[in-house]
This record gives C-alpha cells, sequence and structure tokens, in this order.
C-alpha cells in the first residue's frame, strides 16, 4: 500500500528540486532542500526530547517559518501541533491546553505576558521554547534547541501515515467552550489536492502568507496547499496592509488568502492606488461574503477574487466561486470543490429541492472524523459521514451556493424567520455604512424585531432614520431594522465572523 505523510512533503520536494526556492520570511530565503534540513534537524530534536507518536506541541506564534517548520518536523513523526490563537485571553487559552494536555509549548516573543500568565497552570506543558530572542531568560530559544541536530530524515520505528492526527484547531467558540477539531494528515492532503484542482496551482507561483496561521484559513488555504504544489511561500509576520502591498509588488506575487476586511484596509492605504498588481492572478477571499464594493476596487486594479466556503471542520474547502463569476454570482459562494458533497436538508434531515433553504451538509475526506475528547458533539454534528455545519443555504438553479445565515444567529420577527446576514448585505450597500451587524432584540409586539449595529464610514453623516429609510424597498418590512445605533468598530473572530454573541450581550442588556 502507497504512503505519505504530510512531512514527507518537503523531503519529496528537496530530492526532486532542491535548489527551487520555497519559503521567504523576512530576510531569510530557504530552498526547498534547506526547507527540509531544517525540518529534519527539528524532527530530531523533538525525539530525543522523548516526543512520539500521538503527542500534542502547542504554538503561541507569530506567522513565521518556525511555525510551519514545526508543523512539517511534527508531521514526519506523528506528533500533533496545537496553534494557537494569540489574541484570545489567559483564561481561553488555558482552557484550549487543559483540554489539548501539549507537552511543550513555542512561544514568540510578543506573547511572553501571555505564556507567563499560563506558565504552571498546565501540568503537561513541561518545556518552554521561544521562537527567538525576547522571551523568558530561563527558556531555551529555537535555534539553539536545534542547532547540531542530524539533518536526515528521521528514522522511525513506527509508522506515520495519513490516518493519523496532523493538528487539534480548535473553534473560536462563538457560542460555549471551543471544541477542538481533530484534522487528519489525510483531510490536510485531501484539501491540498481540492485547492490544487479549483485553483490551478503550480510551482512557479509565489503566494503570499499574511492571515494568522493558527487559523484553518491561513493554514489550509494559503500555506499548506502551496507548498504541496511547489510554490514559494512569502510569509508576513503580521498583516499590515502597506507591507503587503509592498511584498506584492517586490516579491511577484501571484495570489494571497485573505478575509474580506484585510483587503478592505489595502483598498484604504495610500499606497493602494500605485501599486503595481500586475503579477496577481487572483486573491482568495473567505470567512465572510465578499461585498460588492470591494470586489470593484481590486477589478479597477486589474485583480479579480475567487471567493469560498470554509470551515475548520472540513480543513477547510468546502465549495469555490471562480473569479468570473465573482460579479455575476454577487453573494453566492460558489459550488462544491472537486472532491467534497454539499446537501440542503430541512429540519428532519429530508433532502430539499434547488431554491429551497436548509441546512448546508458537507462529506468528503476533507472533513475530519472527530472532535478532540467529544464523542457527544462527535455525534451530534457528524452523521454518517455528513458534517452538520450549522450554516442554512440555499443551491440555485445553476447549482451554486449561497448562504443566508448561521442557525443560531436567526431570528423570529412577527412569525417569520430573519437571517441577519441578509439584513446586513443591504446594510453594507449603503456608501455611508463601513461595517454593520444585525441581531435580534426583544420586542413587545414582534416577538423580536432587528437591531443594525453601525460603523459609519470617516466623515459620513448618517442618522438611524435614514439608514431605516434606505432598507425600505430593498427588504420586507418584517426584515428592515427597527433600531440603528452607531459605534467605532464591530467585534469580530480573527476570522472576520462579527461575535454576535458580544453585540447579543451588549445590547440586548441595554
Amino acid at each position: 500500500m502507497y504512503k505519505l505523510n504530510v512531512g514527507e512533503w518537503a523531503t519529496r520536494w528537496a530530492a526532486r528540486y532542491p535548489d527551487e526556492p520555497y519559503v521567504k520570511y523576512g530576510d531569510l530565503e530557504l530552498t526547498k532542500k534547506e526547507f527540509n534540513v531544517r525540518i529534519n534537524r527539528l524532527a530530531h530534536a523533538f525525539l530525543e526530547h522523548g516526543i512520539k507518536k500521538g503527542d500534542r506541541v502547542s504554538v503561541l506564534m507569530a506567522n513565521t517559518n518556525v511555525f510551519m517548520e514545526i508543523l512539517f518536523a511534527l508531521s514526519k513523526i506523528g506528533g500533533i501541533m496545537v496553534p494557537l490563537n494569540f489574541r484570545l485571553a489567559a483564561p481561553e487559552l488555558e482552557f484550549i491546553l487543559k483540554d489539548s494536555e501539549p507537552v511543550m509549548m513555542f512561544y514568540s516573543p510578543e506573547f511572553l505576558a501571555l505564556a507567563n500568565e499560563l506558565r504552571g497552570k498546565v501540568p503537561t506543558i513541561k518545556k518552554f521554547i521561544c521562537e527567538m530572542e525576547g522571551g523568558e531568560k530561563n527558556d531555551e530559544l529555537f535555534d539553539t534547541w536545534v542547532a547540531g541536530k542530524s539533518e536526515e530524515e528521521p528514522a522511525l520505528k513506527y509508522e506515520v501515515t495519513l490516518d493519523d492526527p496532523h493538528f487539534i484547531m480548535y473553534t473560536s467558540g462563538t457560542t460555549g467552550k471551543p471544541k477542538g477539531a481533530v484534522v487528519l494528515q489525510l483531510n490536510t492532503q485531501w484539501n491540498a489536492i481540492n485547492a490544487i484542482n479549483m485553483y490551478s496551482l503550480g510551482t512557479g507561483d509565489v503566494s503570499l502568507c499574511s492571515a494568522p496561521l493558527f487559523h484553518i484559513g491561513a493554514l489550509h488555504a494559503s500555506a499548506t496547499p502551496g507548498l504541496y504544489a511547489g510554490q514559494k511561500l512569502v510569509i508576513q509576520r503580521f498583516f499590515n496592509p502597506n507591507e503587503a502591498l509592498k511584498l506584492i509588488e517586490k516579491e511577484k506575487v501571484n495570489l494571497m488568502f485573505g478575509i474580506p476586511v484585510m483587503f478592505l484596509f489595502m483598498t484604504m492605504d495610500p499606497d493602494f492606488e500605485k501599486t503595481d498588481f500586475s503579477s496577481v492572478n487572483f486573491f482568495i477571499a473567505g470567512g465572510s461574503p465578499c461585498p460588492k464594493s470591494l470586489i470593484e476596487a481590486f477589478l479597477a486594479k486589474g485583480v479579480t477574487f475567487n471567493q469560498g466556503y470554509g470551515m475548520t471542520e472540513t480543513a477547510t474547502a468546502i465549495t469555490a466561486l471562480r473569479s468570473e463569476d465573482a460579479l455575476r454570482k454577487v453573494g453566492s459562494c460558489g459550488k462544491p470543490v472537486f472532491h467534497t458533497d454539499i446537501r440542503i436538508v430541512d429540519i428532519q434531515g429530508k433532502d430539499l429541492p434547488q431554491g429551497e433553504m436548509g441546512e448546508v451538509l458537507i462529506k468528503g475526506p476533507n472533513v475530519i472524523r472527530e472532535y478532540w475528547r467529544r464523542p457527544k458533539e462527535t455525534a451530534e454534528t457528524i452523521e454518517d459521514g455528513w458534517l452538520h455545519s450549522g450554516d442554512m443555504g440555499y443551491i440555485d438553479e445553476e447549482g451554486y451556493l449561497f448562504l443566508v445565515d448561521r442557525k443560531k444567529d436567526m431570528y423570529i420577527s412577527g412569525g417569520e424567520n430573519v437571517y441577519p446576514a441578509e439584513v446586513e448585505d443591504v446594510l453594507m450597500s449603503f456608501e455611508k455604512i463601513a461595517d454593520a451587524g444585525v441581531i435580534g432584540v426583544p420586542d413587545q409586539k414582534w416577538g423580536e424585531s432587528g437591531m443594525a449595529i453601525v460603523v459609519k464610514k470617516p466623515d459620513a453623516d448618517v442618522t438611524e432614520q435614514e439608514v431605516i429609510e434606505y432598507c425600505k424597498g430593498k427588504l420586507a418590512k418584517y426584515k428592515i431594522p427597527k433600531k440603528v445605533t452607531f459605534v467605532d468598530a464591530l467585534p469580530r473572530t480573527a476570522t472576520g465572523k462579527i461575535l454576535k454573541k458580544e453585540l447579543r450581550a451588549q445590547f440586548i442588556k441595554e
């Protein structure tokens, strides 16, 4: 039987095309051979430290080549990475760490204070290693820890295959405690195959990775498919719109994944108009719908968007909307990627015809098999291989999927279901609005009614009544928000999704 694990992607590229560029981070440029050598040294360091198959290693880090080296080294020896969202508070991270029980933690110096808050609170963590200078004085530095280790492929007494866990990525936890999605090496492999099939990735391409690697979007829509395809991966430590524009021009970037708000910030940068985008094949946008105005802003610069729908539990891609359909099918997230199937079902789980709205179910080799130590939640979410997404949508007559909203975000006004995302789309088309979120709030007459929480565009002068009037004729009367309140910014997850739980907690209480 043919066997190959994800860590061996680097082995094979190094053997076949050792001198081709592979990873660039800051001033460090690594060929395929050099990247694999670094992975092997780290793999030997892990083995000498006693890391064995199935052990977890946590990573609280900025985007860097070291992040990817940890992932690939663990892939070779059967270890499991636990990427940590550095935007979480210490108690939230403590929950994740106690749940996943890693034996060691790597951290970037920017997160020393956070690492120190966690130190001593997770009994399984016996060693802390800092990525570079600036960490706790008694913690070993990454380069010191791997120095002098063997460059040879690690010789193991056991097999590591695609059926082994690759990493445990915790869901954002917008409701309740986060769950650890166990992403298999198999899921990573098939996601890369889907990406190559849909986006025609090639070895000569240059991909810019700017979104945070602790999230499935950056890791599986940007980094891993590109490395599988043999691309050159340019890594930005933290997203900065001006720096991203400069890297696109300097490195002749062909593609970049981001959430829409990242691309929005790029359009707002003073250098946007003078940036040369001629090398760009397309950008990939995910995490939330891409507004028409944003698509048009980049089209004016000759850049198109491939959009998509994905989840941590599908590692990541479910559907893709090709760039030629970006405007023709605006609002759609496209058709299923090649090796993935979707269904739209009603509350009883029965398939619905085209055009009827129901829950989106997903099946394919990219779908996880379980949540970490959560048999109950696994059984509730995955039935006969079909993942219940919790997203509501419909398929049109051409086979394109349109998402309407999360099942849990729907509210009922006067007996009618209202999906906030539909209302938000209308609000976002108003030229005076920069951002908008909609929630259902208690209403004595209707049970619930809509409240729009709005961020004005800079220097825009707009009133509550103007916003309500704008919605008239564009939405059914029961969908129009009864109240509008203005804020400086909306709370969002790392993926750009509005934290409706926080909005409800703040405004329903008020």
